[in-house]
């Protein structure tokens, strides 16, 4: 769809024709437009295809709660609509940059993080069922190893939860006049209460590792490097979180089982992201990433001692 054919849906079903439209970004899921009115900008974020109604509800259901919570800087969210066509959510505009790797510290200033509890044996069932019915994936080996290696290594005791962002790394994250906004609520939900902290740090790192170590057939370039790199990314996590860990009392050993639950969780966002990207280098990416976790998780269950 052109700009000028968007200018005039938008303008006929939303009554925003006073506003032009002066970027447009398209990405796999979604159109981005940057809207100008009496040289103030917003973005509108326009849903049009599969699966997006329940991502579209997250966004917003993510916006209100951390604009509530005040846990991060985030756009003020100024609309939001959705028809039979499409489904859209407008936002302040945030002419900044994206953040880096490095400045984790200045993402995550609190270690107050408001949670609750759950069993962890509860917890895995509702991961894999949420997925599996969403996206009809079959985890029931991997599920079932985790569960036997909790069962012997772990008494059956509670993980803290909060909702998170889902997708917090640096790409989704601006900086503007020192100060750094959290964009991009799709992946909202309830999760192990550090998810997003070890989801900064993990992900950059095993994206631009998988990329050196896997082949573009998917196959390892050298087991050996990998399944060190892989125990010493944990230890760099561990060592990262320490100040938060210590705080909620949580040991080397019982992070671990945090570690095992983001990476499993994680696994079925990244095979659910996957059907959805069109560009191949990206979809390369992603199928490494998919792969590196597995052996992540294979490798804590039936090698690792902590």
């Amino acid at each position: 769809m052109t700009i000028s054919n968007q200018q005039k849906l938008l303008s006929q079903i939303y009554k925003i024709k006073f506003k032009k439209i002066i970027k447009k970004i398209t990405t796999d899921k979604k159109t981005i437009l940057i809207l100008s009115k009496k040289k103030k900008l917003s973005a509108l974020k326009i849903y049009m295809k599969g699966n997006t109604l329940v991502e579209f509800k997250n966004e917003i259901k993510g916006y209100k709660y951390f604009y509530k919570k005040k846990i991060y800087n985030i756009p003020k969210l100024l609309n939001y609509s959705k028809n039979n066509t499409l489904y859209f959510i407008e936002l302040e505009y945030i002419n900044g940059k994206k953040a880096n790797f490095f400045d984790f510290d200045k993402i995550f200033k609190s270690n107050k993080i408001l949670t609750k509890k759950s069993l962890w044996i509860n917890y895995i069932e509702n991961i894999s069922r949420f997925y599996q019915n969403k996206e009809n994936l079959h985890s029931t080996k991997i599920q079932n190893k985790i569960e036997k290696y909790l069962k012997k290594n772990f008494d059956q005791n509670y993980l803290k939860l909060s909702f998170t962002h889902g997708d917090l790394a640096p790409y989704n994250c601006l900086k503007k006049d020192n100060y750094f906004y959290v964009i991009d609520f799709e992946k909202f939900k309830e999760r192990i209460f550090l998810f997003d902290h070890i989801n900064w740090l993990f992900l950059p790192i095993i994206s631009n590792i998988s990329h050196r170590l896997i082949s573009n057939n998917y196959i390892f370039r050298n087991i050996f490097i990998i399944n060190i790199f892989l125990k010493y990314l944990k230890s760099f996590i561990y060592f990262k979180l320490n100040k938060i860990l210590d705080n909620y009392k949580i040991n080397k050993n019982e992070f671990t089982k945090y570690y095992l639950f983001y990476l499993y969780e994680k696994l079925f966002i990244l095979l659910s992201d996957l059907k959805f990207i069109s560009n191949s280098k990206n979809k390369i990416i992603t199928k490494k990433n998919i792969i590196m976790i597995k052996k992540n998780i294979a490798n804590i269950i039936q090698s690792e001692k902590y």
